[in-house]
C-alpha cells in the first residue's frame, strides 16, 4: 500500500472526520487539506456561510485523490524511463 492517491484522501478524510465531529474548532487542519478553504480564506468578499461545509470536506477529499493520482502516475513514468 505505497499509493498516494490511497493515502493522501486517507488522510484528508480523517481531517474531514476531525472537522466533523469538532475536534478542529478553528478549522486549523481543514485549512491544510482543503483548496475550497484556502480560497475562502483569500478572498475578502467570500464567506463561509455561502459555502457548504460538505462542499469543502468532498472537495478536499478529492483533491488529495487527484494529487495522488498525479504523483502516482509520475512516479511510474520516472521508473519506466529509469528501467530503459
Amino acid at each position: 500500500m505505497k499509493k498516494f492517491a490511497v493515502w493522501m484522501p486517507f488522510v484528508a478524510f480523517l481531517v474531514v472526520l476531525l472537522n466533523y465531529f469538532g475536534l478542529d474548532d478553528y478549522n486549523i487542519l481543514l485549512m491544510g487539506v482543503s483548496p475550497v478553504a484556502w480560497f475562502i480564506e483569500f478572498v475578502p468578499n467570500m464567506n463561509r456561510v455561502h459555502i457548504s461545509s460538505f462542499v469543502v470536506y468532498i472537495v478536499a477529499v478529492l483533491f488529495w485523490m487527484l494529487i495522488g493520482m498525479l504523483l502516482d502516475r509520475s512516479i511510474n513514468g520516472l521508473k519506466k524511463r529509469s528501467v530503459q
